[in-house]
């Protein structure tokens, strides 16, 4: 059952499936249309693009400048189709937040003024917002997809992984090699906002060498960091992955990269946003940041692996749930996404 707020004469209280689903988002301003299209889609559960049309219903963390930027895209209206929204916010995107590579390699600063090559996620950020502040002692860790270095990097993916593989034994030829592709990779990629990890949050997932990291570690690493578009099944096979470390960004919103269920906004005012843990089994929340993209060396690379496991999308509900239980009692917001998710 749905449900959503409404003033009675002693206060707030719960009604059963209403017209829209209530929340607080930012991008409300959109208009009744656009509303009622979210809500429609985000009314079932068992519609997978569910959760994503509630995400852009509660991200709170979206600052007005963004959110006339998102409409200038033709992207907050009543759309005929699901495939329309998708059309227009991946236009968005592609003009907006994902910067053509240059060919020069990723940016080593970004100016804020420049519309042309910083993106937006990094033009117009919460002046208020109490930003976490970079301590050189705290590290991120990003999982990236070995076979999308290789094709971008213009190399062969098993050469990569041997390159790779020997990068970590420290062998200075695999670490020539591995730093030439890496290099390569980035002159080719998208100028885009990467999400990252804490390290400390997973940390205890390996072992001290990787000699002693436990059977399926990959598997838990996905699930741990809600990396649902790292699914064999859909991708056709097992997943070969990089993994990478390296020193500490804001906190992500939906208008950062393509929508995803297994994304959920953070409170206003919030650190961090947080990942959602595919498995449901954590018991505390782990934190998500965005930062603008980064030179990846040798150096950075933690492990290499294979994802192997089908995520269990009829676990998404649950792992939202409990992910949304965790959220409350952290931000003191009891009734965060009650109006959108008071089913789960």
């Amino acid at each position: 059952m749905l449900f959503g707020k409404l003033k009675g004469a002693r206060g707030i209280y719960l009604t059963a499936k209403p017209d829209v689903l209530q929340s607080e988002g930012a991008l409300l301003r959109g208009g009744e249309d656009w509303v009622r299209f979210l809500s429609r889609l985000g009314s079932d559960i068992q519609n997978e693009h569910a959760f994503t049309a509630r995400n852009f219903l509660l991200d709170e963390g979206i600052v007005p400048t963004r959110v006339d930027s998102y409409a200038e895209a033709g992207a907050m209206k009543g759309h005929a189709s699901l495939e329309d929204w998708q059309g227009a916010h991946s236009t968005y995107l592609a003009e907006r937040v994902f910067r053509l590579p240059t060919g020069d390699g990723l940016p080593k600063t970004l100016d804020p003024a420049d519309e042309i090559s910083c993106p937006e996620s990094f033009r117009f950020l919460d002046p208020a917002a109490p930003f976490l502040p970079t301590d050189s002692r705290s590290h991120l860790i990003r999982v990236e997809r070995l076979r999308f270095v290789a094709e971008f990097a213009g190399v062969d993916p098993g050469a990569l992984r041997s390159a790779a593989e020997g990068a970590l034994q420290g062998d200075s030829d695999s670490v020539r090699r591995l730093n030439d592709a890496l290099e390569a990779w980035e002159r080719a990629v998208e100028a885009r906002p990467v999400f990252a990890a804490f390290w400390d949050a997973v940390a205890d997932l390996f072992g001290e060498t990787s000699a002693d990291d436990p059977p399926g570690w990959e598997d838990v690493l996905r699930d741990s960091l809600g990396l649902l578009h790292y699914d064999p099944r859909t991708r056709g096979g097992p997943i070969e992955v990089l993994i990478f470390k390296y020193p500490v960004s804001v906190p992500p919103t939906v208008l950062d990269n393509t929508p995803s269920p297994a994304f959920l906004p953070a409170p206003r005012r919030s650190l961090t946003g947080h990942v959602v843990d595919l498995a449901a089994k954590t018991k505390e929340l782990r934190r998500e940041v965005l930062h603008p993209g980064v030179p990846f060396e040798a150096k950075h690379l933690w492990r290499v692996g294979t994802i192997r496991q089908p995520v269990d999308p009829t676990i998404l509900p649950l792992a939202r749930g409990l992910h949304l239980l965790l959220v409350r009692d952290a931000s003191g917001r009891k009734d965060y996404a009650l109006g959108t998710d008071g089913d789960l």
